[in-house]
């Protein structure tokens, strides 16, 4: 139990981390986790639909995805294996974990709150300038 308690204080703390730090590189973990949440793809498929994920900041370029994909992997979050393609060369298709479902859950909750802290900055200052 206590590594379970353990476990999800670390996720807190990621979370805590986010919202008050931000993201970093370019929510390129958001992104991945929310597209592969709609279904298992390939590298260069994750890179043609990080568009449809409205996140600030750039999109990040191919190299940065394929490193991240490479540490998702590494922490269980995605999961992969190659697969044939009709034409081409093979493909390293990607899926979604349930620990990787998880963490963008925690994502979501990070985003909301950093949205509700900036709406009540927002609110604070319109306040006082009138």
């Amino acid at each position: 139990m206590a590594g379970r308690s353990a476990k999800r204080g670390d996720l807190l703390a990621d979370m805590n981390f986010y919202i008050r730090e931000g993201p970093g590189k370019r929510f390129i973990e958001p992104r991945i986790l929310f597209i592969l949440r709609r279904g298992p793809a390939h590298g260069y498929e994750l890179m043609r639909k990080m568009g449809e994920v409205p996140l600030p900041g750039p999109l990040p370029d191919v190299g940065a995805v394929y490193r991240k994909l490479r540490r998702l992997e590494e922490e269980g979050l995605v999961s992969s294996r190659w697969t044939r393609a009709e034409r081409g060369p093979q493909r390293k298709v990607y899926r979604l974990t349930s620990k990787g479902r998880k963490r963008l859950a925690l994502w979501t909750e990070a985003i909301r709150a950093r949205v509700a802290i900036l709406q009540r900055f927002l609110e604070l200052y319109d306040s006082e300038a009138s």
